[in-house]
C-alpha cells in the first residue's frame, strides 16, 4: 500500500524524525574533518523544548543551551567523547560518532534485551528505522544502574564509515 503523502512531503513531525539534510541546515553535524579527528557528540535535538540535562553533564561545556527551551549547540572543538551526555538525554537524541581509517563508530543509547556483548554483530538502522548495514559492538557499557529499565551506551563498528552519519539504532543478532 503506498503512503498517502510521500515522505519527502512530510515534514520532521509528520515524519517523526529528522532527515540527514534538515540536520545539517541546522548546524547538528560536525564535518567529516571533525570526526576524523576524534569522537565527538552529536545532538540531533534541534526542538525548542524545556530540557537542559546534556548542558548540566558535561564536564567540559562543550554543550551550550542560550536557555531551558532553546536547542542544545555543540562545540565539537570542546568536546572529549567521554559519552556522559548520551544515557542523560531522555530523548534518546546524543550520539557519538567517529572514523578510523575505513571503519566508522557510532555511540548510542540501547534501552533494549538481550544485553549488549562485545562481539555481538547487529543490525544498523538508521533515523528512519531503515535497515542500512552490519556492524559488531565493540564497547557496551550498562550506565543507568538500579534503574527500572535497562540503559547501555553501545558503540558499534562497522566498515563503511559513511554510515557514521545515518547509524542511530541497532538490533543484536540471535
Amino acid at each position: 500500500m503506498e503512503p498517502l503523502i510521500p515522505d519527502d512531503e512530510l515534514g520532521p513531525f509528520q515524519r517523526g524524525f529528522y532527515r540527514r539534510d534538515e540536520l545539517e541546515v541546522h548546524g547538528a553535524l560536525p564535518t567529516d574533518d571533525v570526526v576524523k579527528e576524534k569522537r565527538v557528540a552529536v545532538i540531533e535535538c534541534i526542538e525548542s523544548i524545556p530540557c537542559d540535562p546534556c548542558g548540566f553533564i558535561c564536564p567540559v561545556d562543550a554543550i551550550r543551551k542560550d536557555s531551558l527551551v532553546a536547542p542544545p549547540v555543540m562545540d565539537w572543538g570542546r568536546c572529549v567523547g567521554c559519552t556522559k551526555c548520551v544515557p542523560i538525554c531522555p530523548g534518546l537524541a546524543i550520539f557519538l560518532q567517529w572514523i578510523d581509517g575505513d571503519s566508522g563508530y557510532v555511540t548510542m543509547p540501547y534501552e533494549q534485551l538481550p544485553e549488549p556483548r562485545i562481539g555481538d554483530e547487529v543490525e544498523l538502522f538508521d533515523r528512519s528505522g531503515r535497515e542500512v548495514g552490519e556492524g559488531k559492538i565493540v564497547n557496551p557499557t550498562y550506565q543507568a544502574k538500579g534503574a527500572p529499565n535497562p540503559l547501555w551506551c553501545v558503540t558499534v563498528e562497522f566498515t563503511d564509515s559513511k554510515l557514521v552519519y545515518d547509524v542511530r539504532a541497532i538490533r543484536i543478532r540471535e
